[in-house]
């Protein structure tokens, strides 16, 4: 698989909230052109429905206006759920978002895997390990192409650690992180200053080769939490997360690929963040 940049760019989680047909993803990608921003990620959050046309051209503006996509899964995926045909609807969900993020041209796709239901970490890791075998084996015979993207999630009741992430990359080829700093910082309750941010890069660097920060996919947003970790997403602004200095390491880093903006203003937070780092001292 090919690393999509040799830089970061900076796109939404959806359409564009100014877009004036909201419901259509091409004039989504259209309006990020417009916009000056770099990517978009396509959110098949409440199911994978889109027509065959619609991904054509889909994949035919993303091409021909040079904003690559990613994607992500519905949030109705649970490998770790107490019936197998619960778990089996979980993996379908993964692949048919992997089947039309394919035909749409997306190179990685993110979701939430898993939730520990009270089991053992280690037990929720093993399944959800034995799923993504089954998806990667499948989309292999398939044809597809396409990082799958485990998010690191902001809920301690949510599979999805760092170092879950890193142990699941390392066991499966076509497996890569999805770094959400936003909810490490919920998470953890740390994770929060340039410092930190710095531990972050390292570990990733240490474990999974220097070539991670070279092909990342990131989500940021605002964000509120309690001791359970995230509560909802706030814009940037209004958070006590600090974007600025993480990406001031990024920057330091000279790290690549995407960066996904979820605050609720969408569009204007990734351009603020797009602002900020362009602006940072080369």
């Amino acid at each position: 698989m090919q690393q999509p940049t040799d830089r970061l760019l900076f796109g939404t989680a959806g359409v564009p909230n100014s877009t004036l047909k909201k419901s259509s993803p091409i004039d989504g990608v259209k309006r990020i052109h417009e916009l000056g921003l770099d990517c978009m990620q396509l959110e098949f959050a409440h199911g994978v429905r889109m027509k065959e046309e619609v991904s054509s051209g889909l994949r035919k503006a993303s091409y021909e206006l040079g904003i690559p996509l990613t994607s992500h899964g519905p949030y109705y995926i649970n490998l770790n759920a107490r019936e197998q045909d619960k778990i089996d609807s979980s993996v379908e969900r993964i692949i048919q978002t992997a089947k039309i993020s394919d035909l749409c041209g997306a190179e990685s796709m993110t979701f939430h895997a898993a939730f520990y239901m009270k089991d053992s970490p280690y037990d929720v890791f093993d399944l959800v390990e034995k799923s993504l075998n089954v998806i990667e084996e499948r989309l292999s015979r398939l044809d597809i192409e396409i990082e799958l993207r485990p998010e690191l999630t902001g809920k301690t009741s949510q599979f999805g650690s760092l170092e879950e992430l890193i142990s699941l990359t390392k066991s499966i080829g076509s497996v890569r992180p999805c770094m959400d700093f936003s909810h490490l910082f919920a998470r953890t309750q740390k994770y929060n200053t340039e410092q930190e941010f710095n531990e972050v890069l390292d570990i990733l660097a240490d474990e999974l080769g220097a070539i991670s920060l070279k092909n990342m996919h990131i989500h940021i947003s605002g964000i509120s939490s309690n001791s359970k970790g995230d509560l909802k997403h706030l814009n940037l602004e209004d958070s006590k997360f600090d974007w600025r200095g993480l990406l001031r390491v990024l920057k330091e880093r000279d790290c690549a690929g995407y960066i996904i903006c979820n605050s609720p203003n969408l569009e204007e937070d990734a351009l603020m963040m797009k602002s900020f780092y362009n602006e940072l001292a080369q």
